[in-house]
């Protein structure tokens, strides 16, 4: 695809865009995508909704979750250590 998230401002613009397609509207224009995001209570950059457009253009959702597969690979998702126990004061007179 060639298009790259960098963080979470560029992500908004691509969960809007996939969002529009899950909704029905099989070629989301940037002003889709804008009203989407400031509907949310997010800032939108109409320069930016406009990029993620022309990119994701004629692709569908398949293509571009297909595509981003092989970049979730690369992300670590260890775990955190287990919980430690409850100790129960097992005192009593």
């Amino acid at each position: 695809l060639g298009f790259v998230c960098a963080g979470r401002k560029e992500m908004k613009y691509l969960s809007a865009y996939l969002l529009l397609q899950l909704g029905g509207n099989a070629s989301p224009s940037a002003a889709d995508v804008t009203k989407v995001l400031t509907a949310a209570g997010a800032d939108a950059d109409a320069d930016a909704a406009a990029k993620v457009c022309e990119l994701l253009k004629d692709k569908s959702i398949e293509e571009v979750m297909e595509a981003g597969k092989s970049k979730f690979s690369s992300v670590p998702v260890g775990g955190g250590g287990g919980g430690g126990g409850g100790g129960g004061g097992g005192g009593g007179s």
